[in-house]
């Protein structure tokens, strides 16, 4: 119905209803028109300054993969650069059950060498890509809307928590990613059409050797899929197959594959250290509202946003929940709520960043549905509901463009020039054996190319893995900890610089050590009174 014909909207609510409709078709054009841009320098910006430090001072600073995760997941990918083999003897070696990033990282240092720089980029480039995915999937799903599409697009591209954690080389970024890929495969599943069906399982499959708890996106895809297919009961055991037999068979050839080359031990071990914690039911309110406090990471506006959407599909249920990829993106963030309750005082802002394009979708769905109600009734409480979620659509835009303009503009690069500082000393002394040992030394590998294991994780036990790789360095947090001293043993520790790095209390200087062996220096010692 054209709001001409309708008197249902009255008073103040006519004239700006009767302009909006006049205006609508160029309204759309302008924003197109500047959105298209706005989208294109958003994101050649994640490409800027790629050395700098995680941003200081950020919502997100008490986030440790600034410092640990970028090395960790692609160690294996280094140690493939450096030495030929990408597997470390008792070491930490995550590739054995995650293999995908490494695998993609060690192609691309193929032709880079190590390279921070690389790395992030790589990243960078899936979290763009994960737009074109958004674009298309919201557009899908919005009666081939762009406006609407591309407003999604904007949001995310505008997002300082994206901005932050996709110029850090960590698993979630691309976890995002192959999510997105696996609801645009799944929508385009029919009965007889099988390639939609294999993309999915195949893409499940990778997602789970990206990050394990991706597990938990499972049931949005399901859902996804059993829309698609149709909603019937003989469909539900075709999506069944798709998203939970198909991949749960892969990966278990995937397990046997793994204990048949000799890495079982690794697999095990690296499921047993990031096993979840039993939870602590007495304080679970004190848990529960400490993650409501906590989406505020995801974005400042959008998250309050949510909220009303939730009174929208309470009032317009039809409208909202008959939409698939809606009721998929809520599904993704009760499932990450469950995940992130789970870990209770362990919580890091990078488990929130899959809650990011749900949410972006969510709002815009919403927005777009309300648009259409309105337009088809002309009844005022769509239009006023699309014009709050308008203006806070936009209120987000301006907050959020500004910050990443912050972030910009104010850069530190404490922990490039600590690792480049740290890389000056190790090969400045070759007598020294160039290998670092210590829970960052696999980010200063990252960056400086020099060799190092893991002091905290390992399948041997520390004193063995140390006695045995006689590491020539010791990076620290601050100070050597207590339970460190006892695998150092064998070493005098001569500290050499410190170097003050980020904004946390816990983990603000990054210390240098020299590992002097105790049993050469007593050697050198008696020599000359021998003589």
């Amino acid at each position: 119905m054209n709001l001409r014909q309708s008197g249902s909207t009255h008073g103040f609510w006519s004239p700006l209803a009767r302009w909006i409709d006049g205006h609508s078709a160029a309204m759309a054009g302008w924003f197109r028109f500047a959105a298209w841009p706005s989208v294109c320098i958003l994101s050649a910006f994640r490409f800027a300054f790629l050395t700098a430090d995680f941003p200081n001072d950020s919502p997100w600073m008490i986030d440790q993969a600034k410092f640990t995760d970028e090395g960790w997941w692609g160690s294996a990918a280094v140690a493939h650069a450096l030495t030929g083999r990408w597997y470390v003897r008792g070491d930490y070696n995550p590739a054995v059950a995650l293999p995908v990033w490494p695998t993609l990282l060690g192609a691309i240092f193929h032709f880079s060498g190590v390279s921070l720089v690389a790395a992030r980029a790589l990243n960078v480039s899936i979290s763009l890509a994960t737009l074109v995915l958004v674009f298309f999937l919201v557009r899908r799903f919005t009666a081939k809307s762009s406006t609407t599409a591309l407003l999604a697009v904007l949001l995310l591209a505008a997002s300082p928590f994206a901005f932050a954690f996709s110029r850090l080389a960590i698993l979630d970024s691309l976890v995002v990613f192959e999510f997105c890929l696996a609801l645009f495969a799944a929508s385009f599943a029919a009965r007889g059409r099988l390639w939609p069906l294999a993309l999915v399982s195949l893409t499940i499959t990778a997602m789970m050797l990206t990050k394990t708890t991706a597990a938990m996106l499972l049931a949005a895809i399901f859902v996804m899929t059993f829309s698609a297919l149709g909603r019937k009961p003989s469909d539900f055991m075709r999506a069944a197959v798709a998203v939970v037999v198909v991949p749960g068979a892969l990966l278990k050839g995937y397990e046997g594959l793994v204990s048949a080359m000799g890495y079982a031990a690794d697999y095990k071990y690296f499921f047993s250290v990031n096993a979840m914690p039993e939870i602590d039911w007495p304080h679970a309110l004190d848990t529960l509202g400490l993650f409501f406090q906590d989406c505020i990471w995801v974005d400042r506006v959008l998250y309050p946003a949510a909220f009303v959407v939730v009174v929208l599909a309470l009032i317009w249920g039809q409208i909202l929940w008959r939409n698939a990829l809606f009721t998929a993106s809520w599904m993704v963030i009760a499932a990450q709520a469950v995940f992130i309750f789970s870990r209770q005082d362990d919580v890091a802002p990078r488990y929130f960043l899959v809650m990011l394009a749900p949410m972006a979708m969510i709002v815009v769905l919403a927005w777009d549905a309300v648009t259409v109600r309105w337009r088809s009734t002309g009844a005022r409480g769509p239009l006023a509901a699309a014009a709050l979620l308008g203006l806070t659509m936009a209120a987000s835009l301006i907050a959020n463009a500004t910050m990443i303009g912050h972030f910009l503009t104010h850069r530190d690069y404490d922990l490039r020039d600590a690792a480049a500082a740290i890389e000056k000393t190790v090969r400045s002394e070759p007598e020294q054996k160039a290998l670092i040992l210590g829970v960052s030394g696999n980010q200063i590998s990252l960056m400086t190319g020099i060799p190092a294991i893991n002091d905290g994780f390992g399948t041997e036990e520390m004193a063995a893995k140390v006695a045995g790789y006689q590491p020539g360095w010791y990076l620290a947090w601050n100070d050597v900890a207590s339970e460190d001293q006892e695998f150092l043993s064998g070493f005098r520790i001569v500290k050499i610089a410190s170097f003050p790095v980020f904004d946390d209390e816990d983990r603000n200087v990054l210390t240098l050590y020299k590992l002097v062996r105790r049993d050469v220096e007593q050697m050198r010692t008696a020599a000359p009174s021998a003589r």
